[in-house]
């Protein structure tokens, strides 16, 4: 590996644990490499993107003059904009990219992660191999993100790739999905803290099915979500309307879903629902019945248990007491297809919803969404298909 030039190379595993496999191989050939944690908010610990750079580089014996000095030359060529904003208030794809800025900086020629860059933009990747490159650095990335290669196919419909990929048809969904209407007027969300400001003047939609919400990383796209489902507070107004429904209530799959799945089974994860009255026992049952005999669920629980059960939580909202299903990048740490695939399975089995999906990603966007409206910096760029 040793032998690798500079730059960053993604892996595609079978299931098992691939990131100490390769830690062990480095050590062999006398390699010494940096190991990103499986949750890359648990590696940032300071209260602003400069000082959390600082923090890497004091830990490493750097400091005086020199510290301030080399912060800045690391802030100048990081594609991160806000660098007084505290770490945890970033986007989940920011986060991934001040932890890999960060690492960047360790004298170790290799850096090991596994989903890096799952919630990271195509051009935050190029721009992040150029940095790698420049540094002489070489990461390997284990994911499971677009490791197909029929998967480029820009603006084609679900069917037709299932299509040419598998000669068959998936069942008919969105003409089961009830329509819906979205008008925001006078959207304004102001951080003080970071200075991020979400401002949208006017947007109207109508006869929505599935809505995608598309941006770079730190383009506003939770922040919108976050006021479409009236989490946050906010200026102007965001109205949702569905026939025979006077006020929506939404199930939400957030960015980064914080269970604890670390060796717990499908089973005892269900039964937490149930206890938590996110579910009565018959759905429970229901829900489980359905996991055990959806293929695209095991196929994509096999390759990592502890991000395949996010599928079970956004098959949960499905069964779910909830007019509209918005899920927040939905297809992290597992492969875009699959995770579309179960989408519409899990919709046929158990009843299909309204949906909201954000993602960096428009390819997968283009395969279940029939709107998609896209953020810049917190503005509104345009809306199309």
């Amino acid at each position: 590996m040793a032998a690798l030039p500079p730059g960053l190379y993604n892996l595609y595993p079978e299931p098992g644990d691939v990131v100490e496999q390769l830690k062990s191989a480095l050590a062999r050939d006398g390699q010494s490499c940096v190991v990103f944690p499986d949750i890359i908010a648990d590696y940032l610990v300071a209260d602003t993107v400069r000082r959390e750079i600082a923090f890497d580089l004091e830990n490493r014996g750097v400091g005086g003059t020199y510290l301030s000095s080399e912060v800045d030359r690391i802030v100048q060529r990081s594609p991160l904009r806000r660098h007084g904003q505290s770490p945890r208030t970033l986007s989940g794809g920011e986060q991934q990219l001040l932890a890999v800025t960060t690492a960047l900086q360790h004298s170790q020629p290799f850096l090991l992660g596994r989903d890096c860059f799952d919630f990271v933009s195509d051009q935050n990747i190029a721009d992040l191999t150029r940095n790698l490159i420049a540094q002489g650095k070489r990461m390997l990335a284990a994911t499971y993100r677009n490791n197909q290669p029929w998967w480029r196919l820009r603006y084609q419909n679900l069917e037709l790739i299932l299509d040419r990929a598998r000669g068959a048809r998936p069942p008919s969904w969105r003409s089961t999905l009830p329509a819906w209407n979205l008008e925001a007027i006078r959207l304004v969300k102001q951080f003080e803290t970071s200075g991020f400001r979400l401002d949208v003047p006017r947007l109207e939609l109508s006869g929505l099915q599935c809505l995608g919400v598309h941006g770079d990383n730190g383009s506003g796209k939770s922040t919108f979500a976050d006021c479409m489902t009236a989490l946050i507070e906010f200026s102007g107004e965001v109205r949702v309307s569905l026939k025979d429904t006077p006020a929506a209530r939404w199930g939400y799959l957030v960015q980064q879903v914080s269970l604890p799945t670390q060796g717990i089974r499908r089973a005892e994860l269900i039964g937490q629902f149930v206890q938590q009255r996110r579910m009565s026992g018959s759905q429970g049952e229901r829900l489980e019945r359905f996991a055990a005999a959806a293929p695209y669920y095991g196929q994509l629980a096999e390759l990592d248990a502890r991000v395949g059960f996010r599928l079970i939580v956004i098959a949960a909202l499905l069964l779910g007491d909830y007019d509209i299903l918005l899920l927040d990048e939905p297809s992290y740490g597992m492969p875009a297809i699959g995770v579309a695939e179960f989408l519409v399975q899990a919709m046929a089995d158990l009843g299909p919803k309204p949906l909201v999906i954000i993602s960096h990603d428009r390819n997968f966007l283009t395969l279940l969404c029939d709107t998609i409206i896209e953020l810049e910096r917190g503005s509104l760029r345009e809306t199309g298909v």
